[in-house]
């Protein structure tokens, strides 16, 4: 596999050489465009003249209520295209992970996708949450805000900084995933993340660094997508080839008759029993029996 670190890089080339996942990227624009223009005409025909009047009944010279009002007019369309602007993101970043697992060739990982109920998706959103999403960007612009200072220290500072920040940057990217494909609980994604920390950070410190490039941040924000999409096809590849592996050997040991891909055996009380199994995620051996990887 490819090293986590390289995988929002992997997912700009991927990107730009698949024109069928432009269209996932565009469309919150457009939808945001559209919004915009229609709340601007709605503001200045609805909400300037009250504005307006009302400053005016407040004793404010009239030439004056109409230029505050129309820069207040501007300043609440604007806010509101942001906050619309806000809301779509999630939703399409999720449709952009899927699309590129799709691109992927990878349309079986949906087959084996693991149902989710509906308390849990209400924490991730429409797609796979809102809620929780806009508390990890929240989380994620605080984070910033708390280690901007770090950014004074040229190139070390900006580098630590981007690792901190990278961490809670790859979970943000890879909940949808744990969520909706794997089964996981909120609890169990964070732990998951935790456990993977350094391979997140790495995954994040390049895709939080590519962000902090202006203009092109608008480009790498969706490619980082593609690129956390891109590693979660390969670990799952990679499953399916451990799975397949542990079939074998435990057919050539005698352990079963007959094994499918979608289960596998795991010790209780020292006597094998079948467990429903999907290469989401798997299960190693140890010791002690078996652990989920």
């Amino acid at each position: 596999m490819t090293a986590p670190s390289a995988y929002p890089i992997a997912g700009i080339f991927y990107f730009l050489t698949h024109p069928q996942l432009w269209m996932k990227a565009l469309c919150p624009f457009l939808l945001t465009l559209i919004v915009g223009i229609v709340s601007l005409v709605l503001s200045f025909v609805f909400l300037l003249p009250l504005q307006a009047h009302a400053l005016i009944n407040a004793n404010c010279p009239a030439w004056l209520a109409w230029l505050v009002s129309v820069i207040f007019v501007l300043l609440e369309s604007a806010i509101f295209d942001l906050i619309f602007y806000a809301l779509m993101l999630p939703i399409f970043q999720d449709v952009l992970f899927d699309a590129t697992i799709k691109a992927r060739g990878l349309q079986r990982m949906f087959d084996t996708r693991i149902p989710v109920s509906g308390l849990v998706l209400c924490c991730r959103g429409v797609s796979s949450g809102l809620v929780l999403v806009y508390i990890l960007i929240i989380a994620q612009i605080l984070i910033l805000i708390i280690t901007a200072p770090l950014n004074l220290i040229p190139v070390v500072g900006t580098a630590i900084s981007c690792y901190i920040n990278g961490w809670p940057a790859c979970w943000g990217h890879h909940i949808h995933y744990d969520l909706e494909f794997r089964g996981f609980s909120v609890s169990d994604s964070r732990r998951w993340a935790w456990k993977n920390k350094a391979a997140y950070c790495e995954f994040g410190a390049v895709a939080v660094a590519l962000e902090l490039i202006p203009l092109f941040n608008l480009l790498f924000m969706w490619t980082n997508v593609v690129g956390a999409a891109l590693w979660v096809c390969d670990t799952y590849e990679k499953n399916e080839k451990v799975i397949s592996k542990q079939q074998r050997q435990q057919q050539s040991a005698g352990f079963v008759d007959h094994l499918s891909i979608g289960s596998f055996y795991r010790p209780h009380n020292n006597v094998p029993t079948p467990e429903t199994f999907s290469p989401h995620s798997i299960l190693s051996t140890n010791k002690q029996g078996y652990s989920r990887i």
